[in-house]
């Protein structure tokens, strides 16, 4: 655009000139070529001093080769129309490395592969939230370059997982010691990336892959532990059976032995006497011998 506005304004300079050389009516018709030269190309020549930086975006300002200590932040800004204004993104982004297809930044298999402190290989799955500092965008394009991510990002997650998992058992990264072990890499991607101008905010290790020995042992162990638990729970639902069993039959016992307490001969004879008056009543004929013998009953032939 400067360019432009340069030869707009030349033709307009050299319109100017000639209209004193030559007679009506070209002398008109240059006096329009002047004008209009001149103020458009004063308004080209603006409007290429005008750079609008768009939101979540720092513009970075080289002229001639040189980089200006400050980014521009976003929204309208002037400045030397020889200047070139590369956009680099501030907000925050992710960066994963996996081996499902199509999710991470790289097609295929895109894990890290760790070797862990029982020399076992160990593949794992993470996404990183970093964002470039605006303050030090202008820093980050001199000495790195506007790939980030390839230049820096990728080695240094590589080398913090590596590290970190050389600590560790296999079976630690994948159970007890996964939350440590995140701990650890996000300090050490923190202290390497500041230095550099990149703010890292959060790692999630999406999914660890154990070597297929490894995965066996676990899923047996896990299948053995819920067997124990059921055989655990069968013994105590039995237990408590037995115990209710041994209550009742303490219950029954100790009715019996309260009824066997309270039938005293009178009362026997007494319930005797009543049951033999009811089959008397029924029209029975009853011969009860003397001596308390066991009395005969004669129930009569139905008509």
């Amino acid at each position: 655009m400067v360019l432009v506005a340069v030869l707009l304004i030349v033709i307009g300079a050299l319109a100017w000139r000639w209209k004193t050389k030559v007679g009506f009516p070209l002398s008109a018709r240059l006096v329009i070529v002047q004008w209009v030269g001149l103020g458009l190309g004063v308004v080209v020549f603006l409007a290429s001093m005008a750079v609008i930086v768009p939101p979540g975006q720092a513009g970075v300002v080289v002229l001639f080769g040189t980089v200006r200590d400050q980014a521009l932040p976003a929204g309208l800004h002037f400045i030397n129309p020889f200047s070139q204004v590369v956009e680099m993104e501030v907000r925050t982004r992710n960066y994963t490395m996996t081996n499902v297809a199509e999710e991470g930044q790289k097609r295929g298999d895109d894990s890290i592969a760790v070797i862990s402190s029982d020399g076992l290989t160990v593949k794992l799955d993470c996404t990183i939230f970093y964002a470039l500092q605006q303050a030090k965008v202008a820093k980050i394009y001199s000495e790195i370059g506007p790939d980030v991510e390839d230049k820096i990002l990728r080695s240094e997650i590589r080398a913090s997982l590596r590290d970190a998992a050389a600590n560790l058992l296999a079976t630690e990264l994948y159970t007890s010691k996964r939350q440590a072990f995140v701990d650890q890499v996000t300090k050490t991607l923190k202290a390497s990336f500041e230095h550099r101008g990149i703010t890292m905010e959060q790692v999630l290790l999406r999914n660890v892959l154990l070597p297929d020995q490894i995965t066996k042992a676990i899923n047996d162990k896990i299948a053995a532990d819920q067997d124990a638990q059921k055989m655990a729970f069968v013994l105590q639902k039995e237990k408590q059976e037995a115990e209710r069993k041994r209550i009742e039959a303490e219950g029954q016992a100790r009715a019996q032995q309260i009824v066997s307490q309270s039938l005293t001969p009178q009362i026997i004879e007494y319930q005797r006497i009543q049951a033999l008056r009811d089959i008397g009543a029924k029209g029975n004929l009853i011969i009860t011998p003397m001596g308390g013998a066991t009395p005969m009953i004669q129930v009569p032939a139905k008509k």
